[in-house]
């Protein structure tokens, strides 16, 4: 039992057993030693199939295709089970070199291994902790630098850059819900803007159409996003969704004139609580949500012309005005199927998801450089889309109209 044990373990110098020491076996020195084991056998097979022969045949073929010369300096591939010795096979007298597919030349880390770091780091684990967390894992030799795990990560970047490229001409979108989230990157004190658009299409399915860093959230910065959505071929939306940031009120009609405007009940909300004292907001937000809740328009500015009445009464100029300036735009979705009002009222489809998206990035401290939180948030978001549910009653949307 000895010798069988002997002959199939492997350990490599990260490993604190020692061969043949039964009461030191464990389970990872095994894996590992039976990986190395059929990697070994598989480069092997690579290079008898390559000679159509086998290793100790010396039969002359018509197709002569070399001789096998020893092997390769040995090197360590980390993999996800630790980092493994292998010997690559040399061919000799052939004009066309023997290439192994599965342990390419100058390869150190398995594919495995190089999906998994970016996976890790839109789980939340930053650069600088790679190096404690997996090296136990991945062994002694594997390169888990912060600049190996940035450089690995460089894909992002090309995912993203991919992604801007889509053509859009192909989906048919109803609603857009816009805003911008705010993160810490570079040196400087201001936070970094990224612009998000998400997009319902006539299936009740979400997508993220936008999403762009831009300078706070300016009227350029919203007009260059939704210029470049017009440009890839997205149709004009039925309604927009936002928050009260004039930039993106005022880039709207300059790319789409026909779209309707729905300001978000939440931050409408918000706003008008801060100009009223603590001891009214209890009774001010049911009354708020009183007035979304209506179940007809009509009722809604019955409703709301009783607060506006009251607060002024009362001295509160400053909350009845904020309400009053935005009432229109409050009550928008009311010209849309009830069924989806629950949808509409508010930009939740980004708020929740970045609700997420935030705690990722306070893991990351302050990003670098915007564009380097810009790739991850984009992941995140790519990551968090598959958990997306339909908006509600999705065949309502064909009594939509479209403008023309």
């Amino acid at each position: 039992m000895r010798k069988e044990y002997n002959d199939i373990l492997f350990f490599d110098n990260s490993s604190s057993v020692e061969t043949g020491n039964l009461s030191a076996f464990s389970l990872e020195a095994y894996i590992r030693s039976a990986a190395q084991r059929m990697i070994q056998a598989a480069l092997e097979a690579e290079v008898e199939e390559f000679l159509q022969r086998a290793k100790y045949d010396k039969t002359a073929t018509a197709d002569f295709r070399g001789y096998r010369n020893g092997h390769h300096r040995q090197r360590t591939v980390s993999t996800a089970v630790g980092g493994l010795e292998v010997k690559v096979p040399r061919v000799s007298d052939n004009p066309q070199p023997f290439v192994s597919t599965l342990v390419k030349p100058y390869k150190r880390r398995s594919q495995g291994l190089d999906n998994l770091f970016p996976r890790l780091f839109i789980e939340g684990l930053a650069t600088r902790d790679f190096e404690p967390s997996l090296r136990f894992l991945v062994g002694e030799k594997a390169a888990l630098s912060p600049s190996t795990i940035s450089r690995l990560n460089k894909e992002f970047k090309t995912d993203y850059e991919n992604w801007q490229k889509t053509d859009l001409s192909q989906l048919k979108i109803y609603y857009i819900y816009a805003d911008g989230v705010y993160l810490a990157a570079g040196i400087a004190e201001e936070k970094a803007c990224l612009l998000v658009i998400i997009g319902v299409d006539e299936s009740g399915e979400k997508h993220i159409l936008g999403l762009q860093q831009g300078y706070r959230e300016s009227k350029e910065s919203w007009q260059e996003l939704l210029m470049d959505l017009k440009t890839r071929g997205l149709n004009e939306p039925a309604m927009a969704i936002a928050d009260g940031g004039l930039g993106f009120w005022a880039a709207l009609p300059e790319v789409w004139n026909q779209t309707k405007k729905q300001l978000c009940w939440l931050h409408k909300t918000r706003n008008v609580l801060d100009k009223l004292p603590k001891s009214e907001r209890k009774e001010a937000t049911e009354r708020l949500r009183a007035i979304y809740l209506a179940e007809e328009k009509d009722l809604a500015e019955k409703l709301a012309s009783r607060l506006l009445r009251d607060w002024k009464e009362a001295g509160y100029e400053r909350a009845a005005d904020c309400l009053r300036n935005a009432l229109e735009k409050l009550l928008t979705f009311y010209e849309f199927p009830a069924e989806h009002a629950k949808h509409l009222r508010t930009t939740n489809p980004i708020e929740s998801v970045f609700a997420t998206v935030r705690l990722r990035t306070k893991a990351a401290k302050r990003f670098r450089t915007a564009r380097s939180g810009l790739h991850l948030v984009f992941k995140l978001l790519e990551r968090a889309k598959k958990g997306w549910r339909i908006i509600g009653h999705p065949e309502k949307l064909k009594e939509v109209k479209l403008p023309s």
